[in-house]
């Protein structure tokens, strides 16, 4: 049995749950899985809505893993009761593993896997690290849409908002209402914390706008989008992967040099920050982007990002006896 850890905070809302449920749901037949989470009823909401084997936990020091041939380790911050349980699993024998988020600190487990970080990272305290976009763990559709042909449009009309929780609702309206004021249409993934009266009156308020469901895979949301308003994180990993142009929004302290950076790799442009975002600013940040730019930014998304990183981490995986 794989056992993989997992929590739903503000950073990563969904994202952590729908990634492992989706690997689970392929070891579950061969080798059986469970997704075990800190009490949430958000969480065990979409958990049982997937179908995936999961158990609500207090304690994960106190985990009974006996039966698992290995822990994965998802989540934003490795806790110390969750140090408690990596180090009940060394002594019993039991391959580790962690998928490191954007700016998260590497434990010392057996298989690290970094995909927002540079190959050349020091003092990865893992016997074997899997570094860079080619690691994205992302679902097939990602891939599907790899493949897809599409066209880009003269005009930007559609906008893919996907801020997560980092955001109280205040902020998303405003954000929302100078995006309204340029008459681009959007698309907005929902943070958990986003009450459904909000939702309604933002509906009400701005006609047009649209919120996505909890899907398995928002990839057909990235895909159908000529822009994606993201923060700096494992979001741009999503939006390169169907050839998005990216937005990287700073969200909060710290992310102007990763917004940056992911600007620097031509895959999008770094848009002011909540403080700074107003209709002339986000107007000057998006005058550059023409057709011609937005194709350029697109094929360099998916030279990036492929979509084949679970095949990659199911390969090492195999070639450290963790599955058949």
């Amino acid at each position: 049995m794989i056992v993989f850890r997992i929590d739903v905070t503000p950073h990563t809302g969904l994202r952590s749950l729908r990634r492992c449920a989706y690997i689970a749901s392929l070891l579950k037949k061969s080798h059986g899985a469970l997704l075990g989470c800190r009490g949430d009823k958000k969480a065990a909401k979409f958990l049982a809505e997937a179908g995936a084997p999961f158990a609500m936990i207090k304690d994960p020091g106190a985990m009974d893993v006996s039966a698992a041939e290995a822990i994965v380790f998802d989540l934003p911050c490795v806790s110390d009761p969750d140090r408690a349980l990596l180090d009940k699993a060394k002594k019993a024998g039991i391959r580790t593993v962690q998928i490191v988020h954007e700016g998260g600190e590497p434990a010392p487990v057996d298989i690290l896997v970094g995909p927002c970080c540079g190959p050349a990272q020091p003092a990865i305290p893992a016997t074997c690290h899997l570094a860079g976009a080619g690691f994205a763990l992302l679902h097939h559709k990602f891939r599907h849409f790899h493949k897809a042909r599409r066209k880009y449009r003269k005009k930007i009309r559609g906008i893919y908002i996907d801020l997560g929780d980092q955001l109280p609702y205040r902020d998303l309206r405003h954000i929302v209402d100078t995006l309204h004021r340029l008459r681009y249409q959007m698309r907005i993934a929902p943070g958990l914390s986003l009450k459904k009266a909000d939702k309604r009156g933002l509906m009400r308020i701005y006609p047009g706008i649209h919120f996505c469901g909890r899907s398995e895979s928002p990839a057909r949301a990235y895909f159908e989008a000529d822009l994606a308003l993201i923060p700096p994180g494992e979001e741009a990993l999503e939006a390169a992967a169907v050839g998005t142009p990216a937005l990287y929004m700073p969200c909060e302290k710290g992310q102007e040099a990763p917004a940056e950076a992911w600007a620097a790799r031509g895959t999008g442009v770094k848009i002011p920050s909540l403080a700074d975002f107003s209709v002339q600013a986000v107007r000057d940040a998006l005058a550059p982007l023409d057709r011609e730019t937005r194709e350029k930014m697109g094929a360099a998304g998916r030279d990036l990002v492929d979509g084949l990183g679970v095949q990659r981490f199911f390969k090492v995986l195999k070639e450290n006896g963790i599955i058949e």
